[in-house]
Formats: C-alpha cells, sequence, structure tokens
C-alpha cells in the first residue's frame, strides 16, 4: 500500500456524500512562544492507495510521531477498512486523525510515520516547532 497524500492540518472533513477529502489550513510549521507548548488541534490527513488484491479486509494502521533525536512523542494503531475495487480500479480511502492538546517538548523537526499492516513505514511528514518571539500555532 501507498500514501500518495499525507497533510497535517487545522481541520480536515470527509464529504458524507461525495467521499472527497477537504483540508483546511494545511501547515509545516508551528510557533510558539515558550515550551512545553500544547497544541490544541492538529489533523493529520491521508490518502491509502492499495493494490485490486489489498481491499481484503481489515487492515492495521500504524501511526507514530517522533522528534529529531528519535524520541517517541505518542504511537498508536488501529484497524480500517479499505473499500473493495471498482471495475479493476485500485481502491483507496481517505483516513483523519485529529490529536487534541498535543504537547511539545521543545523546539525541533518532529515527524509522523505512517505503516500499514507492517513495520515497514509507508509514508512519513514533517512538521518544523520553533519558538518565536510572538508565537502563532
Amino acid at each position: 500500500m501507498k500514501i500518495p497524500l499525507m497533510v497535517t492540518a487545522d481541520y480536515a472533513t470527509i464529504d458524507p456524500i461525495t467521499g472527497k477529502l477537504h483540508i483546511l489550513g494545511a501547515f509545516r510549521e508551528i510557533s510558539t512562544k515558550a515550551f512545553p507548548f500544547l497544541h490544541s488541534r492538529l489533523c493529520l490527513a491521508l490518502i491509502i492507495e492499495a493494490e485490486i488484491a489489498d481491499s481484503n479486509n481489515p487492515h492495521e494502521l500504524s501511526v507514530s510521531l517522533a522528534d529529531e533525536d528519535g524520541n517517541e512523542v505518542f504511537a498508536m494503531q488501529g484497524p480500517f477498512e479499505m473499500p473493495k475495487s471498482v471495475s479493476g480500479i485500485p481502491p483507496h480511502c481517505n483516513v483523519l486523525l485529529e490529536f487534541n492538546n498535543l504537547q511539545f517538548e521543545k523546539p525541533g523537526e518532529y515527524c509522523f510515520y505512517v505503516s500499514v499492516n507492517t513495520d515497514e513505514i509507508a509514508g512519513s511528514s514533517v512538521i518544523q516547532v520553533v519558538q518565536h518571539e510572538h508565537g502563532g500555532g
């Protein structure tokens, strides 16, 4: 399986009628005045693509966040279902993960790692957490 899209954003949703992924406020940097810093809300939006044979269910999604020293901030995993292939077209699914009150202990580079069914990383996305005199978020 592949992850052709992985983005951090302020908000994301999947339209229940069309299945379209809506992303609002995509970002790669978080700024704050001081550390440790509690980021109130962060969405991780993914598109997962599969081969036709991979549309068998269930699948296991694993997500972790690590700082630039390799220290794990958190890790989670859970099942998800891939839609069945339609007309021989490889299936894909949209996945949204929302993190509330995510704590960053220090400035630096943080990386989300995502794997599907294995320990092999299928995708990753980096965000920079920086200290500024006038912090935003």
